[in-house]
Formats: structure tokens, sequence, C-alpha cells
């Protein structure tokens, strides 16, 4: 495994009124971002990538609401754990992704999300009748990896 930093945040808030970058929520190693924890019902992006000067860069940008998760144990009397509900819904482009580096947990997230992807955007494509998007999108959330089903 490479542990590589990609030496930018993982995620800042999002604003209206056309403000991208709204906090004073954030995620990455900004010091800022230490004064505010997430909250539920926060709005973020989750922008991982990587960039090796001069040669390439590439990153996956999506939005994301901060919610309760269910989990099998709550963190004392703090209550439930959080995690995030997406609210960008586009399958990531598979052909870009090099299945053999990932690790069985990474590619179930990436099925399970293309199974969300498809569950929540195909109905609204068949309710239209668009059926060469809808086509497109099942291509797109196809599983990959041994571990496809």
């Amino acid at each position: 495994m490479l542990l590589l930093d990609y030496r930018h945040g993982t995620g800042h808030g999002v604003g209206h009124f056309l403000n991208v970058h709204e906090g004073p929520q954030g995620i990455g190693m900004r010091v800022v971002y230490n004064d505010t924890a997430l909250k539920k019902g926060m709005t973020v992006s989750n922008e991982p990538g990587y960039y090796a000067d001069g040669r390439f860069g590439i990153r996956i940008e999506s939005i994301v609401i901060v919610r309760e998760v269910p989990t099998r144990y709550t963190f004392g009397d703090k209550g439930s754990y959080l995690g995030f509900e997406h609210v960008t819904l586009s399958p990531i482009h598979t052909r870009l992704v090099d299945v053999s580096l990932m690790s069985p947990a990474e590619v179930d997230w990436l099925n399970e999300y293309h199974k969300e992807v498809w569950e929540k955007v195909s109905p609204g494509l068949k309710a239209v009748g668009d059926e060469r998007a809808e086509k497109w999108l099942e291509r797109q959330c196809k599983p990959v990896g041994s571990r496809a089903v």
C-alpha cells in the first residue's frame, strides 16, 4: 500500500449564493478545520485526489451531507456516529480505475456506491423514457473486480 498525501483538503463546506467554499467546516490539514466539528446536516464536498508534480493529477469530487449512521455501538452519551449521505449521484468512470490496486473493502465500496447510483437515478430515467441514458447508466454502474456479483 502506498501512503501518499495529495496535499490539499479532502473537503470544505458548500454554501449558497454561489459561495462554493463556505465554512467554517472542512476536512483537511488546515488548522482552521480543527475549530469546527462536522455536525449532522452540514453539507461538505468530498474530493480526494492525487497529483504527481509536473506529471498528472486526478480528483474525484462529490457533495455529501453529514448524517447520523446506525452502528452497533454508540459513543457513550454523545449518541450516534456520523457518516455521509451522497448528494452527487454520478458514476465513477471505472475505465480510469485499476481494480488490482484496490483492497477488497475499496472494491466493495465502489460497487455499493454504483448500486446506490443505479437504484436512485435509474427510476427517473425510466419515468421520462430515456432508454439511451438508462442503458448508459447501467453500463457505468456495472460491478467491478472479482468480488462483483
